[in-house]
């Protein structure tokens, strides 16, 4: 008896209404949501994570959880820092897999994990129990997708992984189309001529007060210090104690660094959904139930 015909009525027509609802979202930042609502009818997930791994560096694609919280992005943000996705061994399982294959999948409990940083801080904090990695091989690069239960829901069951492993070539299809509309390259313009963009980046991404990231922000648009203060209704001399505070509290000394500073800035705060990648014109690998 095949996973579909084994599934009862509920659970059919929830796949059934949620497959249209994922293809109609491809392209659109609705997309992360509504492939977490397939993989939730499909094996109870609470968060879903796609990635793409270059040679080296690993970038998130998009991010949901099913609260409708930004949990899942902002364990994603802490998975990437200081590159501790390097020291887990799913993703090493899974790199591993992939070097004789098209395809990998791998099972993590959470419990079982050695290191203290991804047991605690990754998925700890968050009370993850259970975690399904595929990831597949495009070019040069892997393109992956990572699904969560957390503790209140228990761990994933032998049904629910042949559940996810049944869907999962129509899925990364999907992922593939999405990635080659949405991907199309930053624009690096955008981050230097919108001081909409630069207040946006700064205010969320750096640890600055307000008047200094508001300083900051204008000296990167190009604004002389006669501009910033006429603008912020300040006084020269106060502006240039905000810029030096600013450039103290980041170790940098001159406007060049502060560009420099920003750019490195943007550049890992920028919707991914504007990264390039290759087309992807080969034919997926089919996952088969085990």
């Amino acid at each position: 008896m095949s996973f579909w015909t084994a599934l009862p009525e509920p659970a059919l027509e929830k796949l059934a209404a949620d497959f249209p609802a994922l293809i109609m979202s491809i392209g659109e930042k609705r997309f992360g949501i509504e492939l977490l609502s397939l993989l939730h009818a499909t094996c109870g997930a609470e968060h879903a994570t796609v990635f793409n791994l270059t040679a080296d560096n690993l970038f998130e694609v998009t991010a949901a959880s099913l609260d409708g919280s930004d949990t899942a992005h902002r364990q994603v943000g802490v998975y990437l820092k200081e590159g501790l996705w390097r020291q887990d061994p799913t993703m090493t399982e899974a790199q591993h897999q992939l070097e004789s294959d098209t395809s990998a999948f791998v099972r993590t409990d959470v419990g079982d994990l050695s290191d203290d940083a991804l047991r605690e801080i990754v998925y700890g904090e968050t009370d993850i129990k259970d975690r399904l990695l595929i990831c597949s091989r495009w070019g040069d690069d892997i393109v992956g997708l990572s699904v969560l239960r957390s503790s209140n829901v228990g761990p994933f069951t032998a049904r629910d992984i042949e559940a996810v492993k049944s869907i999962a070539g129509t899925i990364f299809a999907l992922l593939a189309k999405h990635i080659s509309m949405t991907w199309n390259g930053p624009n690096v313009s955008v981050a230097l001529t919108s001081l909409e963009e630069i207040e946006a980046c700064i205010r969320e991404c750096a640890a600055l007060p307000r008047r200094e990231a508001e300083v900051c922000s204008r000296i990167i648009y190009g604004m002389s210090s006669l501009g910033i203060s006429l603008e912020l209704n300040i006084c020269d001399e106060t502006a240039m104690t905000y810029r030096k505070r600013a450039y103290s509290r980041l170790n940098i000394a001159t406007q060049r660094d502060l560009l420099l500073w920003y750019l490195e800035l943007w550049s890992k705060w920028q919707d991914r959904a504007t990264r390039q990648v290759p087309q992807l014109e080969k034919v997926l690998p089919d996952y088969k139930a085990a």
